[in-house]
C-alpha cells in the first residue's frame, strides 16, 4: 500500500510534466479560430484533436491546419502582436516560411 502511495504522486507529476509549453497559446488560437469560424457563419466547431497544430519564434505564431466545413483543406497562422492579441494570417505570412518549427502536432 506505502509502494501505491508513493507511486501516484510520481505518476501525477509525470502526466503534468507531458503537456506542451504552448499549450496556453495553442488553445487561444483555437478559440479564436472557432470564433472566427462561428463569425463567418460556418457550421462547424473547431478542436484541437482536428488540426494539425506548428508553433514558431518562441510562441509568435501558431499554424493551425484543418479540413473547412466543405473539406477543403484551411491553412491559417496567428501572430502573437504586443500586449497578447492575435493577427490572423490565411496561408504563411513571409516572415515565418523560413523558420524551422519549435512544436508540432498532427492531429488529422
Amino acid at each position: 500500500m506505502k509502494k501505491l502511495l508513493l507511486a501516484l504522486p510520481v505518476f501525477l507529476l509525470f502526466l503534468a510534466a507531458c503537456g506542451s509549453t504552448y499549450d496556453t497559446e495553442i488553445e487561444d488560437v483555437i478559440a479564436l479560430e472557432d470564433e472566427h469560424l462561428s463569425d463567418e457563419g460556418q457550421d462547424m466547431e473547431l478542436t484541437r484533436e482536428e488540426s494539425d497544430i506548428y508553433v514558431y519564434a518562441d510562441g509568435g505564431y501558431v499554424e493551425l491546419l484543418y479540413n473547412g466545413a466543405n473539406g477543403e483543406e484551411q491553412q491559417i497562422v496567428y501572430e502573437e502582436m504586443d500586449g497578447g492579441d492575435y493577427t490572423r494570417h490565411v496561408g504563411m505570412p513571409e516572415e515565418v516560411a523560413n523558420l524551422t518549427n519549435e512544436y508540432e502536432e498532427q492531429n488529422r
